[in-house]
């Protein structure tokens, strides 16, 4: 068979049906080698990155691109969330909570914020004033008890029925100012309760087993995505 020859100048150009006579199942092997990459390039859904230092996992039922993620960015995400499950697929990761502040420490972190301050400062005026009125009305009330016994009398209301209506209406108000007081009480501790108790570090407890599966699966990754460069330089080679 004579050699062909191919005038100077002139370009040799290769269809698909050449090529895949030329090499049958090259095709094939560059699409499973992208594949292959693909699988080893995944990175944490947090961050983006996907450092040596930190093996990724996949601690719950997310799926793809999103089922990676580094320990350390995981516990950073919840704590800053207040949270113990993901926000994606609703999985209850296992926790433990520990409280951030300490009583005293919370207490002082919390009347250090100003809204919060000018909200005390508010209540603890109309608390003061409130209390001068009653111990006004209940000091007149029984300083005066004498008084409107004989007042009574002159109208025909006897010392039976003075002192009941005098006692009553103090009753009235001393409810009314305790249920008062109880309220405004209520309206400070209750946001500062609630905060203190969402307010906590959470450290996730992992299976071990996930974590010597992830580093095979990063480790398989890497060596599948090796072998997709050295099928990749081998398909150079032929072509060149």
């Amino acid at each position: 068979m004579l050699p062909v020859t191919v005038p100077e100048g002139s370009s040799c150009n290769l269809n698909d049906s050449d090529t895949q006579q030329m090499s049958p199942g090259v095709g094939q092997q560059h699409q499973l080698t992208r594949s292959l990459v693909s699988v080893g390039s995944s990175v944490c859904r947090i961050c983006h990155t996907n450092t040596s230092k930190e093996p990724l996992i996949s601690p719950c039922r997310c799926k793809g691109t999103l089922a990676y993620v580094h320990l350390g960015c995981l516990e950073r995400w919840l704590n800053q969330t207040s949270r113990s499950h993901c926000e994606l697929c609703r999985y209850h990761f296992n926790v433990v909570e520990t409280p951030r502040y300490r009583l005293l420490e919370s207490l002082r972190i919390w009347i250090s914020h100003p809204r919060n301050r000018r909200n005390m400062q508010s209540d603890l005026l109309t608390f003061t004033l409130l209390s001068i009125v009653t111990v006004g009305m209940v000091t007149v009330c029984l300083l005066g008890m004498q008084y409107f016994v004989i007042e009574g009398k002159k109208i025909g209301i006897s010392k039976l029925w003075t002192r009941t209506a005098v006692r009553f209406f103090l009753t009235i108000v001393v409810i009314g100012y305790i249920t008062t007081v109880y309220l405004m009480g209520k309206e400070q501790v209750s946001p500062w309760y609630r905060w203190w108790k969402s307010t906590v570090n959470v450290r996730l407890i992992m299976d071990p087993q996930l974590f010597r599966r992830s580093s095979n699966e990063s480790f398989q990754g890497f060596e599948s995505q090796t072998t997709g460069d050295s099928a990749l330089s081998n398909v150079r080679f032929v072509y060149g």
